[in-house]
């Protein structure tokens, strides 16, 4: 409590709220329904239909849905939920769902907390205000070729090193060649040709070395034709150049990769910086060797069989999944590592999983093969960094450096946050990242703080939320952003049942226009422990190419079907080479797709489905003994 107290006088958060419990049909209890908005009466009443503040039907029969058919509620709670049904805007569908969130959390009913689920919910998108905001202080985020080629580039690479098909990576670059300027418009589908043909000849090498010329080649004719323009090259070639670290030149690869960006010059920016990275490459040595260690004594543990073994053995991988969730998310190992280490990591976390899953089974011998698979594949890692995201990490450091004004730190935030992702770098890793910017894990951050664990004091207040809580006062839309953002909070609280729901929303750049992609998590919980092979998720963002379109994924153990939702007729045939790709990324990570199937979806339908209570009932069918945690809190 004392902890939770200090946060609230240093950081002004919204604190928890609990109910008092309320009886229904004379056995049942739930949560109570009260309000903390001033004195409130003891006394509870029924809600009889020709009371003078009753509620509309439609919310007593919500309210019944949940709790039974005798619902007591204080006057001032009836009072409040009247005002708000009345005074709020949105539909009557949208105010039920946000009074079922506000009960399921078991948060009291005032104003504070409609308000603010309501905001989460069914308020502006986030990256709509991030856009108002940024024409105040300078941010643009108009698409450009430059930037279209550069992020293709990027993601072409990557699927390269995963050696994903050369007919896939032809029919990637025939998609995205239609938005390109005409010149690289030209280079790209000349390349898809002879990239095809190469592959029919089972040619890959040369068809690889085609793409990527063919990619050099669009940016420097973006170049020229933007040179054309402007009287002048102005800008630098799409295609990034690639630095190697070597091991003890850490200072050298730092300056190198910094001066791309003309913070070369920034002396303590470089000190910094290398510091953190020879800190990081140290703790993935420490890191290998204790993984390798737990997973020698989990062998040793399963050979001597009988139960005491077992159990220890259980042990053992629970405390290397741990090591490995804490390595993803919360040290520098990950933060600077490149995407194919970091996937690595979660596909170790993901056998580790299935080898207890075995072990409950009785499944020794498979998941002692299994358990020697994973060490040897960690004992083969190699660290090493990544330029785009030591650059990214660097850039945030430098516009968050001791001094600057509130204002400009805010800016700092806000354009780090949209461009997160700007390298197609969709990982565990970078959507912890996203949340910590945006202030989603500031009170966490702070309470970590206050019990003494490694966190950096001066990070703490490093976030949107609480630079907006310092600003909240100059600007609309600064205010509005804060609301979002603890509402999100709110809706995120930790269930008391056995399962958990949780809601994101997440800013995304794509192609130069910000859009939230919404995540509505349904998951059966184990402690505190997200169980990610039992779970609904639901995606749900507005693209330029597609629209409204959603995504749903149901896990059950190791089986996950997908359901594409869109309006689109010709839906099927855009997505099918897409999600093909993606069905082979999951069947790395344990996942076998069972289904994918495709159905018409009205945005303002997903959203209301998968917001509402009703979502936790379809999630509940579906679980099943397997299971799989995940550290919500971390």
């Amino acid at each position: 409590m004392k902890i939770s107290n200090d946060i609230a006088k240093i950081y002004g958060t919204v604190q928890e709220q609990k109910g008092s419990e309320a009886k229904i049909d004379g056995a049942r209890t739930a949560p109570g329904i009260k309000s903390n908005e001033g004195q409130c009466s003891i006394e509870t009443i029924r809600i009889p239909k020709n009371h003078g503040t009753a509620l509309p039907p439609e919310i007593r029969q919500a309210l019944e849905a949940i709790f039974g058919k005798e619902v007591l509620l204080d006057k001032e709670a009836v009072q409040i939920l009247k005002t708000y049904m009345d005074k709020f805007p949105g539909s009557l569908d949208d105010k039920i769902q946000v009074i079922q969130n506000l009960l399921s959390k078991e948060l009291d009913i005032n104003m504070t907390n409609l308000k603010l689920v309501h905001e989460a919910l069914f308020g502006r998108e986030v990256g709509e205000i991030i856009k108002e905001l940024g024409k105040d202080y300078g941010i643009g985020f108009q698409n450009t070729g430059e930037k279209s080629i550069e992020s293709l580039a990027e993601e072409v690479k990557s699927l390269l090193a995963q050696g994903v098909s050369l007919n896939r990576i032809c029919d990637l670059l025939e998609s995205e060649a239609s938005d390109m300027s005409p010149r690289a418009k030209i280079i790209l589908t000349k390349a898809v040709n002879e990239g095809r043909q190469a592959a029919a000849y089972r040619m890959d090498d040369l068809g690889q070395k085609i793409i990527i010329k063919a990619l050099k080649d669009a940016a420097e004719e973006d170049i020229e034709e933007g040179a054309g323009k402007t009287g002048h090259k102005n800008r630098e070639s799409s295609i990034a150049p690639t630095f190697e670290m070597k091991e003890g030149a850490e200072q050298e690869y730092i300056a190198s990769v910094l001066g791309t960006a003309g913070l070369g010059g920034k002396n303590y920016l470089v000190t910094e910086v290398t510091a953190r990275l020879r800190a990081a490459g140290q703790s993935f040595k420490e890191f290998k060797r204790d993984i390798a260690n737990n997973l020698d004594m989990a062998v040793r543990h399963i050979e001597e069989s009988g139960a005491s073994g077992i159990n220890n053995a259980r042990i053992d991988l629970q405390k290397t999944i741990d090591s490995l969730d804490k390595a993803i998310l919360k040290s520098d190992i990950a933060l600077f590592a490149d995407m194919k280490l970091e996937k690595e990591l979660v596909k170790a976390d993901s056998q580790l999983q299935k080898a207890k899953t075995l072990l409950d089974m009785g499944e020794y011998d498979k998941a002692c093969k299994l358990v020697e698979k994973v060490k040897t594949t960690i004992e083969s890692l190699n660290w090493k960094p990544s330029n785009t995201r030591v650059l990214h990490f660097a850039s945030l450091k430098e516009g968050f450096e001791e001094g600057k004004s509130s204002e400009n730190k805010l800016k700092t935030a806000l354009k780090g946050l949209t461009q997160n992702f700007s390298q197609e770098d969709y990982t565990p890793r970078k959507v912890y990242e996203a949340l910590r910017l945006l202030g989603s894990d500031h009170e966490g951050e702070a309470a970590r703080f206050l019990a003494g664990e490694n966190v950096r004091e001066e990070e703490l207040h490093n976030n949107i939320k609480s630079l907006l809580f310092k600003l909240s006062e100059k600007g609309n839309p600064m205010a509005e952003l804060a609301q979002k953002v603890t509402g999100s909070q709110l809706l995120n609280r930790t269930d008391n049942g056995t399962l958990q729901t949780m809601f994101f929303a997440l800013p995304l750049t794509i192609n130069g226009n910000v859009s939230d992609m919404k995540v509505y998590i349904n998951s059966k919980k184990d402690e505190k422990k997200l169980d990610w092979q039992n779970c609904s998720i639901f995606f749900l963002i507005d693209t330029k190419k597609l629209g409204e379109t959603g995504v749903l994924l149901q896990a059950s153990g190791e089986n996950l079907s997908i359901t594409v939702k869109n309006d689109r007729e010709d839906l099927k045939d855009r997505v099918s080479p897409l999600l093909m790709g993606f069905k082979e990324n999951l069947k790395e990570l344990g996942y076998e797709v069972s289904s994918i199937g495709f159905a018409r979806l009205s945005a303002k339908e997903g959203e209301q489905q998968m917001a509402s209570s009703r979502m936790i009932n379809t999630a509940a069918n579906s679980i099943n003994p397997m299971k799989k945690g995940f550290d919500i809190k971390i």
